[in-house]
């Protein structure tokens, strides 16, 4: 089977054993960083998915060693001079060997890579084995199939005038080897308790600065950019004439990306057990006559999974996951996307963006669902939805897939049991973006429960409505059924009876207790709004304005406690961490004017790194 066939192991998946113990973990693309930090026994060994963290990770499980923080893999050639031995602190020289040597690979040497054009941060391998004629090596982030045995690829070595070269498709610059290798053992539970303080770190939280550029006129709160012939918006906060962003370092970047890719798995787990757990759909309200469809689309319909968020809060130390309701998601990925563009027009200083790569990534997975037919986009009347939604419609033509815009209820038809659109073309796959609770309203408005037959009974209509379409069994749905459990108001909280001890989820009650009545909390049955501002009530219903007190927050029976740090007297920073198929692609800042709000008063700012 060529390599081409090969199966793509997923990010973070084993894709193979190298030397009996270390794992080798797929990072899905090579181009892709996902800045999710790996540990070992305390000690940081990289970025999950990237070669250097592979190499750090083998030399540590293998020989007992470290080596010193390393921007990239080609810069080790010339920077990386030895390694440490994590037990006791001394210290074993490398020495290298350009490719072309009068010496001989050996097993245990780091392979060297340099930059080129396809890989502009080099590459580094372990040789595990050499023969006359080729070497074995093992790896992370070249290639992502299934490796068939205990090494990830072969290499053609020649012997040529005395000298050896490694043949391989890209230029090596040579081998490193560890002076008195003998002298290096495994590490094993009869020596973990010996590793040295100094080589275990706590995991960073990182810094998030807000920022302003004072004094600075611009003509319009909106400065205006043109992406292919199109003219798009992009908001820059303002306060007079000083405008805010944000700043943030690595170190926060590694801490949002890890804390969003483990709880995304613990996501997972919830949602698999609340779908196959009838009492809690029952109490989720979830109508019945779904329950197999939703259990089906669970089995059938994870890759259809396209994009997510989740909020948190920050004080400076710790991320929360936030229960944040973000009516306006679309609306915050539409900032997120033009940060890159917003940073340009603010004249900033920095290396990228928070959210550098979610284009690319989207691009990713609409192309790996490989889908043939025409993707039908629904839309309403919201405007403010919209340019996302054309942007949506943008990644889809880049990605090599054809897409109609239907503005629902005119642009669908009935016909023939099947829903057509105004050119006669069937509906086959959607992508909406309304949320599904939103659907199951309008599947109960648009049903009428019949008490005698005890079923639903359809109304007559010409058009489909939303529910038509998006419960339909011959439709496949962008954003499928099972996200339904996910996205419920009610998850978190049984997220929190599954993981009570978690470090960044807060503690939450779906249903309030005995012990409740005495926190502060917003209950939903007798909230006050002004200007869709929430006004937090006890359970007395005595308004609360002591902000310092620990607040709760009641949503239609469900509490949550606050994590709050206030980066000006009137508002509250949000962390909206993008996922893209289960994998963090960036963050947007949000600031709400008032704690308590229902999203409609945030504002986004850029975030640059």
């Amino acid at each position: 089977m060529s390599e081409g066939k090969k199966e793509i192991v997923p990010f973070d998946k084993i894709q193979g054993i190298a030397s009996k113990n270390v794992p080798a973990y797929s990072n899905g693309y090579d181009d892709f960083v996902s800045f999710e930090g790996f540990y070992v026994h305390g000690i940081f060994t990289g970025f999950n998915g990237q070669s250097v963290e592979f190499a750090r990770r083998w030399l540590l499980l293998r020989k007992s060693c470290i080596f010193q923080n390393i921007r990239s893999a080609a810069d080790m050639w010339q920077e990386l001079t030895y390694v440490e031995r994590v037990t006791d602190g001394e210290k074993f020289h490398l020495k290298t060997y350009s490719n072309g040597s009068t010496h001989k690979p050996k097993c245990d040497a780091l392979l060297i890579y340099p930059r080129s054009e396809k890989s502009p941060y080099g590459h580094v391998a372990i040789i595990c084995e050499v023969q006359e004629n080729f070497i074995r090596i093992v790896e992370q982030n070249y290639r992502f199939h299934y490796w068939s045995s205990n090494y990830a690829r072969q290499i053609p070595m020649l012997y040529r005038n005395g000298l050896y070269y490694i043949e391989d498709y890209y230029n090596v610059y040579g081998w490193m080897e560890i002076e008195n290798n003998n002298q290096l053992k495994t590490l094993d539970e009869s020596n973990i308790n010996l590793i040295l303080q100094k080589y275990q770190q706590p995991k960073p939280s990182g810094e998030l600065q807000r920022c302003f550029i004072l004094n600075k006129t611009f003509d319009y709160d909106y400065s205006s950019f043109y992406v292919d012939n199109r003219k798009d918006s992009c908001l820059i906060q303002s306060n007079d004439n000083d405008f805010c962003y944000y700043k943030a370092d690595e170190n926060f970047f590694v801490n949002i990306s890890s804390t969003s890719n483990e709880l995304y798995r613990l996501f997972m787990q919830v949602t698999y057990h609340i779908i196959h757990n009838d009492e809690l759909l029952t109490l989720f309200e979830i109508p019945n006559q779904l329950w197999f469809r939703i259990r089906r689309s669970w089995a059938d319909e994870c890759d259809f999974d396209m994009i997510d968020h989740m909020t948190f809060k920050f004080d400076g130390q710790s991320l929360k996951l936030y229960q944040y309701e973000a009516n306006h998601a679309l609306a915050i990925l539409q900032s997120a996307i033009a940060q890159e563009k917003r940073a340009q027009v603010m004249n900033l200083n920095y290396n990228f963006t928070s959210s550098f790569q979610m284009h690319c990534l989207l691009v990713r997975q609409w192309k790996r669902l490989n889908i043939k037919t025409i993707v039908h986009i629904l839309i309403d009347n919201d405007e403010e939805d919209l340019e996302t939604v054309l942007y949506m419609q943008k990644v889809m033509t880049e990605a090599g897939i054809n897409s109609k815009l239907c503005l629902l209820p005119n642009d669908l038809y009935w016909k023939d049991s099947m829903i057509v659109d105004t050119d006669g073309e069937i509906v086959k796959i959607v992508w909406k973006s309304w949320n599904w609770e939103t659907i199951f309203q309008d599947f109960r408005d648009k049903y009428r429960y019949n008490e005698e037959d005890i079923g639903w009974e359809l109304m007559s209509d010409e058009r489909p409505c939303v529910s038509d379409i998006l419960l339909n069994e011959q439709i496949r749905i962008i954003e499928p059924l099972w996200k339904s459990i996910t996205h419920h108001t009610a998850f978190v909280s049984v997220l929190t009876d599954m993981f009570p001890n978690h470090p960044s989820i807060l503690q939450n009650e779906w249903f309030l207790s005995e012990d409740s009545e005495h926190l502060p909390c917003i209950n939903w049955s007798m909230e006050e709004q002004n200007n869709c501002i929430i006004k937090p009530y006890d359970a007395k219903e005595n308004f609360i304005i002591n902000d310092s007190m620990e607040e709760y927050l009641d949503y239609d029976h469900f509490s949550q406690e606050i994590f709050s740090r206030k980066s000006t007297e009137n508002s509250d920073e949000i962390i909206v961490s993008w996922m893209i198929h289960g994998l963090c692609s960036g963050f947007s800042i949000c600031e709400e004017e008032n704690l308590f709000t229902n999203g409609n008063n945030s504002k986004t700012y850029c975030c640059t790194m």
